[in-house]
């Protein structure tokens, strides 16, 4: 894995390219308060309060020899088939793909890229092959799928999706935040004072997350 990512929990990076505004609506009556604070928290803070996701499923996955589809698909099963998932040979645009990684000073790294409208455009994950099914390594394609389908935040309450992969296991926040981003269409807005920073945010952007070894 390349030195640039040490040390770096979460880079962020925006390119403003042009014009255009950001659609959406209100969240619907059927996804709950508490559910829609959890997709503000790990996903549309993140795009001045539009939620990002892909904008159709199944959501195409190029293992390339990399990870299980029961470890994918581990999404399917915890959110009762909030996301699916359609497995691919090879290069995927449009879609996930898994990758090879030489390094072995972070378990895996994950760039999500998107459009301000909401919509996911490609998520590239690199797992770094000397280390990732170790055990300093949790779940590690399991976690950086969460983050290629739109949970772009880590979390610290010990499960799957904290920084290190904390004891592999989905927890309640983080599958609600998933069922209740795809009960949603790209863009809608929840997030009404992130919104309000922003009126019309404009142009692509990309997030990059890494999955850190346990350390003894």
């Amino acid at each position: 894995m390349s030195r640039p990512f040490r040390g770096a929990g979460l880079l962020l990076g925006l390119a403003v390219l042009g014009g255009g505004c950001g659609g959406g609506g209100q969240s619907n009556s059927t996804t709950s308060s508490q559910t829609t604070q959890f997709v503000i928290k790990h996903n549309a803070q993140f795009n001045n309060g539009l939620t990002v996701r892909w904008a159709a499923l199944p959501i195409r996955v190029a293992l390339n020899g990399l990870g299980t589809t029961d470890e994918v698909t581990a999404w399917s099963a915890a959110t009762s088939n909030a996301v699916t998932f359609a497995f691919v040979d090879g290069s995927v645009r449009n879609g996930i793909s898994m990758r090879a990684s030489s390094g072995t000073d972070v378990c895996g790294v994950t760039t999500v890229d998107f459009n301000a409208d909401g919509t996911i455009n490609s998520a590239e994950t690199l797992l770094a092959v000397a280390i990732y099914r170790s055990p300093q390594c949790v779940r590690t394609v399991t976690h950086e799928t969460g983050h290629g389908i739109g949970f772009l935040n880590h979390t610290m309450d010990g499960g799957l999706m904290d920084a290190n992969g904390g004891n592999g296991q989905f927890t309640t926040e983080v599958v609600e935040t998933i069922q209740g981003l795809y009960a949603l269409p790209p863009g809608t807005n929840v997030g009404l004072a992130e919104r309000a920073l922003v009126q019309h945010p404009t142009g692509r952007r990309t997030m990059t997350f890494i999955t850190y070894p346990k350390r003894p």
